[in-house]
């Protein structure tokens, strides 16, 4: 008994420590005291419009956001919120870092759009500081929000850091947060500029349902409790990304390397389907991979992104090989290829698959003109009329049922005579 018991404790010892690093839930690491002191700094404003990418106004966005985060934030217990700025007027990253650090802030989050030059991006991210003192903070604050941006049907660019030529923080915010030791985080909550995120920030309502994500993503790192909404986050803080203290996660590093490979290869051509099918696979050591586009002419030019599949930006997993359907634009023969490519927008070529045919759709036949169409000079065609498919069985099925009818009657009959013969046949 005692045996069997040791066994069971040792395997369920062997199992815990077999877990996966990425699949670990852990405490915040950050240590505070209530009130919780957050500081939202709406991105931009008066002259500094952000961006204006297909008709958005980032400064205006910004505003309407973090007013509406701070509103439901403060149906919280133990928490106070500031704003940076309330109105549309522009403020210096040093002045809001030292708003920031005048409020003895928790947290200093800065809430922007995004949009890139080649409105090839798509997706959430946030950047956090690379100074080891401030990025395990950065980092399981940072999963609060995109968790709660996956949730909406967005997609993941990652918990991300970026390194200035002289050597900190490449942005200014968290740059002059750290200077004045305070925690900052950059929300980048979508790309207005392409069509699979600017439908999450379109509306009045988009911008709301951002808010509230934004504050329960907060509400969820500080562990706060609301009565008058009848929610208690309390063991959410306790639900947070693993991270170690004094250092920069790997997660989160910047990633200089383009990914090691990218390959291509064909399963089957339709080529009267104008299709493939194809099998695709990509690898990169120090990050995801999260798109892969394709191109028809061998590479010079590649469509719109799609996301990798499988996935997911904050445990580090995604397919190494997946099978995909590509369509082929009708009429020609192209020199197939796809890249794929990480977060930090480095990406990898695969090779060129080429075709010995053209994929064409077979045309259908032409429809015959109507009585009303046709001039006295053309003799319409004639053409049969269909057959009655219905009908046509239940002939069938008489006529088997007739057969079967004469068989019964007429095969006693026919039994009997040859009886009576044989008997005759044998007198004589």
């Amino acid at each position: 008994m005692k045996k069997r018991l040791f066994c069971m404790i040792l395997s369920i010892l062997l199992v815990l420590l077999c877990l996966p690093e990425n699949v670990q839930a852990a405490p915040r690491v950050q240590k505070t005291k209530s009130p919780v002191i957050v500081v939202l700094d709406p991105g931009h404003g008066g002259e500094n419009d952000g961006t204006t990418e297909c008709g958005f106004l980032e400064r205006e966005m910004t505003l309407t956001t973090a007013k509406i985060m701070a509103e439901e934030l403060r149906k919280f217990e133990g928490i106070t919120v500031y704003l940076t700025r309330e109105t549309d007027v522009d403020l210096s990253l040093k002045d809001r870092a030292k708003f920031a650090a005048e409020k003895k802030a928790d947290f200093l989050i800065s809430l922007h759009y995004n949009a890139s030059e080649s409105h090839y991006l798509f997706g959430s991210e946030v950047w956090i500081s690379l100074n080891p003192e401030y990025s395990p903070a950065g980092y399981q604050l940072g999963t609060c929000f995109l968790r709660e941006f996956r949730d909406m049907g967005l997609s993941l660019r990652g918990i991300k850091t970026k390194r200035h030529s002289k050597g900190s923080d490449y942005y200014g915010i968290l740059r002059e947060a750290v200077n004045l030791k305070t925690n900052a985080i950059i929300v980048e909550h979508c790309h207005v500029d392409h069509a699979a995120d600017n439908g999450f920030c379109d509306s009045q309502e988009d911008l709301e349902a951002f808010a509230k994500a934004d504050a329960r993503a907060v509400a969820k790192y500080f562990g706060l409790k609301s009565s008058s909404l009848g929610i208690d986050y309390s063991a959410e803080a306790d639900n947070l990304p693993e991270v170690e203290l004094g250092t920069v996660d790997h997660r989160a590093m910047q990633d200089a390397s383009n990914p090691e490979y990218c390959h291509l290869s064909l399963d089957k051509a339709y080529y009267d389907e104008d299709r493939v099918e194809v099998t695709i696979s990509g690898k990169d050591s120090d990050t995801n991979l999260i798109y892969y586009a394709i191109s028809y002419d061998g590479g010079k030019t590649f469509g719109d992104g799609i996301p990798w599949p499988e996935g997911d930006i904050l445990t580090g997993e995604f397919a190494g090989t997946f099978k995909a359907v590509i369509p082929i634009p009708d009429g020609t023969k192209p020199s197939l290829c796809v890249s794929c490519s990480n977060p930090y927008d480095l990406n990898c070529i695969s090779n060129v698959l080429t075709f010995d045919q053209v994929f064409q759709i077979p045309e259908e036949p032409s429809a015959q003109p109507s009585f009303e169409d046709k001039t006295d000079n053309v003799v319409p065609e004639l053409i049969e009329e269909p057959v009655d498919q219905t009908a046509s069985e239940t002939i069938l099925q008489l006529l088997m049922v007739g057969v079967a009818v004469v068989a019964i009657i007429f095969i006693p009959f026919l039994i009997a005579y040859l009886v009576v013969k044989s008997k005759k046949n044998k007198e004589e």
